[in-house]
């Protein structure tokens, strides 16, 4: 049965937008950086979409990814999911089990892919840490993942997405998390130009932002990124605040919101 339209826009923003942020887990998260130290491989990840396969691929180079999209030619390990449906269920918290090749041959390597995968989980809102470097890398994982869904939002065609970017000509909106003295301990942003749109990491430093989601703690952001609280009662709690334009502020709010819901 062919996958149903979400379905597959589902599938390719966990693939541009949740995946890459694998490598915040491989650079922050000591086990996982130990596990993938000496990895020199490449890992696929799909589903069978009819006659398809809907996939990327992740080549692993000591310590480093590089998130591909579609299949590779001879990956060392496969993991192919009997539906895009399926494969959608695993990465929001479902179970749902792979055909898995190469598995014997690579079995340490199918090992630390799953742990990796498993990493990702610590963006879900049932994934509660109550050490700060938890927090702290739940929330850097988090806007790295909207930030970059955002973009993949505008570039897979979502009509409100492109009316939202088309009207804009040069904007900057920008994330920052601060934490004791540091205004930008966190930070990311998203560059909109009409039409076009491009996720990055740090501090947009050739323009100012046209708004900018200033979180004043990490707690404050697990509060709101984990819906603890909405977004309103955030600001009226002091958690973050938004300078700039408060109607596209409300209208990204509003666009992180549906992604949330899906990818988490």
């Amino acid at each position: 049965m062919a996958a149903l339209s979400k379905d597959i826009l589902t599938a390719k923003l966990f693939f541009n937008a949740a995946f890459p942020v694998m490598q915040v887990l491989l650079d922050d998260d000591p086990k996982l950086r130990k596990m993938f130290s000496n990895v020199k491989k490449t890992v696929q990840f799909g589903a069978k979409n009819e006659n398809d396969i809907l996939a990327c691929h992740m080549v692993f180079n000591s310590g480093k990814v590089e998130v591909i999209q579609g299949t590779a030619e001879n990956p060392d390990l496969a993991l192919t999911f009997p539906s895009v449906q399926k494969m959608n269920a695993l990465l929001t918290g479902g179970l749902a089990l792979p055909s898995i090749k190469g598995g014997l041959k690579n079995f340490s390597l199918l090992i630390k892919t799953l742990s990796l995968l498993m990493g990702l989980m610590k963006m879900s809102p049932n994934n509660k840490p109550k050490d700060f470097e938890g927090k702290a890398l739940k929330v850097k994982m988090s806007l790295y993942m909207i930030t970059r869904a955002l973009s993949t939002y505008n570039k897979l065609g979502v009509a409100e997405m492109v009316e939202f970017t088309q009207r804009q000509p040069d904007r900057i909106y920008q994330f920052t998390v601060e934490h004791e003295n540091q205004k930008d301990y966190i930070a990311c942003y998203l560059r909109i130009k009409s039409g076009k749109t491009k996720s990055g990491h740090g501090i947009y430093e050739r323009r100012f932002p046209f708004v900018h989601f200033r979180f004043l703690s990490v707690d404050g952001a697990i509060a709101v990124l984990g819906k603890e609280v909405e977004f309103v009662e955030g600001v009226e709690k002091g958690y973050v605040e938004t300078i700039g334009s408060p109607e596209y502020a409300c209208m990204l709010n509003d666009f992180m919101a549906v992604l949330q819901a899906m990818l988490t």
